[in-house]
C-alpha cells in the first residue's frame, strides 16, 4: 500500500519560516511583518505586504522569495514559479531561497527539479539542516536512495532525536529491504511522539515485511486509533490477520472493506488470499474479479496460477503464470511454480529453463533448487541433477522466518538471550507482584517450557491459592494439561469449573485432566455432565479415547464417528482419529476415515500424507507408494513424505531406495532420532558399515535412551568388530528394555567374540526363557508412522 508523504505545506510552515524568522533582524519593516503573518498563515495579508515592498525594492530576492511561498501556500503555483525564478536569478547561492524554490517544486509535483535546487542549496549552505532533511525525502522520491540515506543520516547526527529525521529514514530504509534497521528507527519514533500516525502506519507496513505480524497488528491498531476512517488501513490489518491464521476475522473484515470499496482490486486480491485454504471456489471468484478490475494486476494473476496448480489443474494455471514471467521475470517465487507447472504437464525442457532462472534468482532457497534438481533429472540431465541436488544438501532444509512478538527489543538477541530477557522479566514481575495471578501463570508457563517439574508444581500450587478468576485458573490448567501434568491441571481445572463463569473448555479439559489422572471412568461421569450444546468434536473424540481404554471398542468408533460429523474440515481430528484406530490395530476403519477426511481436505497435504501410511497399515503397499509418490511430487520441499516414504521402502527391504529418500528427508529437515536409525540400518544393510556407525553416532546424540537405537548401535560396531563398544552398546539397550531379546542375542555375540564363553551362554539361556513369553522387540516407529505421530512438526494434543 502506499506510504505517508509529508506535505510540502507543512514544511514551508514548520521548517521554511523559521529560516524567514532568522533573517529577520536584517530586513525592514516591512518584510519583517509579512514573515510575520506567514507565520500565523495569514498569507493573503503577507502576499500584500510583500508586493507592496517589491513595489519599492523589486531586486530584493528575499522578498520575492517570501512572496514565492505565500503563494504556493495559497495554491497559485503558477504565480509563485515567477517570483522563486527571479529570486534565485537574482541569489544563485543562497541556500535560503534555493530552498524554497525546491520547496515550491516539491509542491508542483517536479521532484527531479526539487532534487536538484535542495542539491544546490546544500552546496551552498552543507550543514543546513532544513536542506539536508529537504533533500533526503526529495532524493527519496526519486529513487536515488543511498544519497537520501547518506543525508539523512548526517541531518540526524544533527538532530538525533528528531521524528521526522527517523520516519524519513526508515522510509528509505524499508524501501531498500533493510528492514530491521527500519524497524529500529520508527521504534525510537514511536517512543517520542506516540501520536504520530505516520510512524505507526510504516512501522506495521515494514514489520509486515519483516514477518513480525504480531508486531504489524499491534502497529495497525495503533495506527487507527489514531486515524479511524482510513479504511485502506482496516484492509491492511485484516489482511495480516489472515497471514496470521486468523481467517475467519480478516475475511469479515475483508468483506466489510469491500461492501464499501467494490472495486478496489486490492481488496478482491487479499479477501482471495484469505479464502484460498477455505473456501477456494470463492477465492478464485475474488481473484477473477481483481483482474476484471485490474488487468495487469501481476500479484493476483499469480495468485490465480498458484492456486490452480494446487487445484490440481496446471492447464489453467499456465496463462497466468507465464503472463507474471514476461512481466516480472525476476519474480523468483513466480518462477518456481511456473516450473512446478512445467512439469506438471509433461514439458521438462521449459521446467528446466524455468527452474534454473529462479533458482539463480534465489541460489539460497533450497526448495527451489531441489525443484530444478528434480526437473533436470525428469529431463534426463543426470549428471547436472546430481550436482544440483548436492548444492540442495548442502543448503539443508528451508529456513521459516518466525519473528517473535515484541520485535524492537528483541531484534539484536539470540534465542537465548532473548529467553533469558524474558525469564528476567517475568522473574521480576512475580517478585514484584507476588499477588498477580497473571504474572504467576506466566511464571508456570515458563517453568513447564523449561522442563523443571518441582518448581511447576509449586507455581500450580501458588496460583491455587490466590483463587484468581476462572479463567486464569482455565488458562494454566490448559497449559498444564498440554505438557501432560495431569494431576496439577485436574486439581487448577476442578478450581475453575467452582469458580465460574464458565470458562471457555475448562469442563472438557477437566473431564480429559481427570481421565488421565485418575481413569476412564472418572473421565467419562464428567462427560456425561457437559450439556450437549458443549459436545464438540473435541468432546466426541475425548470420549473415543476414554471409551478405548475402557475396552468399549464398537462405542469408541462411534464416537469417532460423531466427532467427525461434528467438524469435517478439522484435519487435527482425522489425526486423531486415525492415531487412536492404528494404536488399536483397527487398519480398515483408520482407512475409511481418513479416506472421508481426504475426500473432505483433498489439498491437505499432511491428511494425503496419512492416508498413504493408512494405506500401508492396512496393507495396500501399492496404493501407498503411489500416493505417496503423488505427495512427493506435488510438495517435493516437504521432509515429511520423503521420511514416510523412505520408512516404508525400509520395511518392504528396499534399502537402497529407501536410504536415498532418507537422505532427502534429513536433508529437508527430518533429522530425527529415527530418520537416522533407518537411515543407518539401511546403510547397515547395504553394505556401507562405517557410513552406518556415522549415522548411528547422530541417532544416539539425539537420543541416548532410546534402547532399540542403542541395540542397532550395537549391532553396527559388532559388524565393524568393535566388540567392546558393541557389548557396551547392547548393556545400554538392555538396561532401558530389560527383556530385549534381539538385545540379549547380540550380546551375547558380543562375550563370545571377546572370549567370554560363560556369560555368552548366560545371555543365550536368558533368550530362551524370554522367548517363551513373546517378547515384541520390534521397534515401535512404524507404528508411530501408522498413528501419524512420526511425522507431526508440532506436538498433538495428548489426550
Amino acid at each position: 500500500m502506499g506510504r505517508s508523504v509529508l506535505h510540502p505545506a507543512s514544511l514551508i510552515a514548520a521548517l521554511l519560516l523559521c529560516t524567514s524568522a532568522s533573517r529577520a533582524a536584517g530586513q525592514d519593516a516591512a518584510v519583517q511583518s509579512a514573515a510575520a503573518a506567514m507565520a500565523r498563515g495569514d498569507f493573503q495579508s503577507a502576499e500584500k505586504t510583500l508586493r507592496a515592498e517589491l513595489e519599492a525594492h523589486p531586486g530584493d530576492s528575499w522578498a520575492q522569495s517570501l512572496l514565492g511561498v505565500a503563494l504556493d501556500n495559497q495554491k497559485r503555483l503558477p504565480e509563485a514559479e515567477e517570483f522563486h525564478r527571479r529570486a534565485v536569478a537574482a541569489s544563485p547561492r543562497s541556500a535560503e531561497i534555493l530552498n524554497n524554490y525546491g520547496t515550491h517544486q516539491w509542491t508542483a509535483g517536479q521532484f527531479d527539479k526539487a532534487e536538484t535546487s535542495f542539491a544546490a542549496a546544500l552546496a551552498a549552505a552543507p550543514s543546513y539542516f532544513n536542506v539536508l532533511f529537504n533533500l533526503g525525502v526529495m532524493a527519496t522520491y526519486t529513487g536515488h536512495y543511498e544519497r537520501a540515506h547518506e543525508v539523512l543520516e548526517s541531518a540526524l547526527r544533527q538532530q538525533p532525536q528528531n521524528v521526522d529525521v527517523l520516519y524519513r529514514l526508515a522510509f528509505v530504509e524499508e524501501a531498500t529491504r533493510q528492514w530491521e534497521p527500519a524497524v529500529t528507527r520508527l521504534a525510537q519514533a514511536q517512543k517520542l511522539d506516540p501520536r504520530r500516525a505516520d510512524v505507526q502506519k510504516l512501522l506495521a507496513v515494514t514489520t509486515t515485511e519483516l514477518g513480525a505480524l504480531d508486531d504489524a497488528s499491534a502497529a495497525w491498531d495503533r495506527y487507527l486509533k489514531l486515524e479511524p476512517n482510513d479504511d485502506v488501513a482496516r484492509r491492511e490489518r485484516a489482511y495480516t490477520a489472515a497471514r496470521m491464521g486468523k481467517l475467519e476475522q480478516a475475511i469479515a473484515e475483508l468483506d466489510w472493506y469491500l461492501s464499501r470499496h467494490p472495486d478496489d482490486p486490492v481488496g478482491h486480491y487479499e479477501l482471495a488470499q484469505a479464502e484460498r485454504t477455505v473456501d477456494m471456489v470463492q477465492a478464485l471468484a475474488h481473484l477473477d474479479q481483481a483482474l476484471a478490475l485490474k488487468s495487469d494486476y501481476m500479484a493476483a494473476r499469480a495468485a490465480r496460477g498458484s492456486l490452480y496448480y494446487q487445484e490440481g489443474k496446471p492447464e489453467s494455471a499456465l496463462a497466468d503464470l507465464e503472463l507474471v514471467a514476461s512481466q516480472q521475470p525476476d519474480d523468483a517465487a513466480n518462477l518456481d511454480r511456473l516450473g512446478q507447472t512445467y512439469q506438471a504437464l509433461d514439458r521438462p525442457a521449459d521446467a528446466v529453463r524455468v527452474l534454473r532462472r529462479a533458482a539463480a534468482l534465489t541460489p539460497e532457497n533450497s526448495a527451489t533448487v531441489l525443484h530444478f534438481a528434480r526437473a533436470l533429472a525428469d529431463g534426463g540431465q543426470t549428471e547436472e541433477s546430481k550436482v544440483v541436488m548436492d548444492r540442495f544438501r548442502q543448503l539443508g532444509p528451508e529456513q521459516k522466518k518466525n519473528v517473535p512478538a515484541g520485535l524492537v527489543e528483541y531484534l539484536s538477541l539470540t534465542p537465548g538471550q532473548r529467553h533469558a530477557d524474558y525469564q528476567a522479566r517475568v522473574e521480576k514481575a512475580i517478585h514484584d507482584h507476588p499477588e498477580d495471578p497473571a504474572a504467576q501463570v506466566d511464571y508456570l508457563k515458563l517453568m513447564i517450557e523449561d522442563g523443571l517439574a518441582d518448581q511447576v508444581a509449586t507455581a500450580a500450587r501458588r496460583i491455587a491459592a490466590l483463587k484468581p478468576a476462572a479463567a486464569v485458573l482455565a488458562d494454566a490448567g490448559h497449559a498444564l494439561l498440554a505438557s501432560n501434568h495431569y494431576a496439577l491441571a485436574r486439581d487448577l481445572l476442578q478450581q475453575a469449573a467452582s469458580a465460574g463463569p464458565r470458562a471457555g473448555d475448562v469442563e472438557l479439559n477437566l473431564a480429559i485432566a481427570t481421565f488421565h489422572a485418575t481413569g476412564a471412568k472418572a473421565g467419562l461421569d464428567l462427560m456425561d455432565r457437559l450439556p450437549e450444546s458443549e459436545r464438540s468434536g473435541d468432546y466426541s473424540l475425548a470420549r473415543a479415547q476414554m471409551l478405548d481404554a475402557s475396552g468399549k471398542l464398537e462405542e469408541a468408533a462411534s464416537a469417532i464417528d460423531h466427532a467427525l460429523h461434528a467438524a469435517p474440515e478439522r484435519p487435527d481430528l482425522y489425526r486423531q482419529a486415525v492415531a487412536l484406530l492404528a494404536k488399536r490395530g483397527r487398519a480398515s476403519e483408520a482407512l475409511r476415515v481418513i479416506e472421508e477426511g481426504a475426500r473432505i481436505l483433498p489439498e491437505d497435504r499432511e491428511i494425503l500424507l496419512l492416508k498413504a501410511t493408512t494405506l500401508e497399515f492396512a496393507s495396500r503397499p501399492d496404493d501407498a507408494g503411489s500416493l505417496l509418490a503423488e505427495v512427493q511430487n506435488r510438495w517435493p520441499e516437504w521432509p515429511s513424505v520423503w521420511l514416510a516414504h523412505g520408512i516404508v521402502l525400509a520395511a518392504h527391504q528396499h534399502y537402497e531406495e529407501a536410504r536415498q529418500a532418507l537422505e532427502t528427508a534429513a536433508a529437508l529437515g527430518a533429522r530425527s532420532p529415527e530418520t537416522y536409525y533407518f537411515l543407518a540400518d539401511c546403510a547397515l544393510r547395504v553394505g556401507r558399515k562405517d557410513n552406518a556407525e556415522t549415522l548411528i553416532k547422530q541417532a544416539l546424540k539425539l537420543s541416548p535412551e532410546d534402547p532399540w537405537i542403542q541395540a542397532l548401535a550395537g549391532r553396527i560396531a559388532m559388524e565393524r568388530g568393535e566388540y567392546q563398544l558393541a557389548m557396551e552398546r547392547e548393556r545400554a539397550a538392555i538396561r532401558q528394555r530389560p527383556r530385549f531379546v534381539e538385545a540379549h542375542n547380540s550380546l551375547a555375540r558380543a562375550y563370545a567374540a571377546l572370549g567370554r564363553k560363560q556369560e555368552a551362554d548366560a545371555e543365550l539361556e536368558m533368550v530362551k526363557t524370554m522367548q517363551k513369553a513373546s517378547s515384541n522387540d520390534e521397534p515401535p516407529y512404524l507404528g508411530r508412522l501408522f498413528q501419524g505421530s512420526l511425522l507431526e512438526t508440532t506436538p498433538p494434543r495428548d489426550w
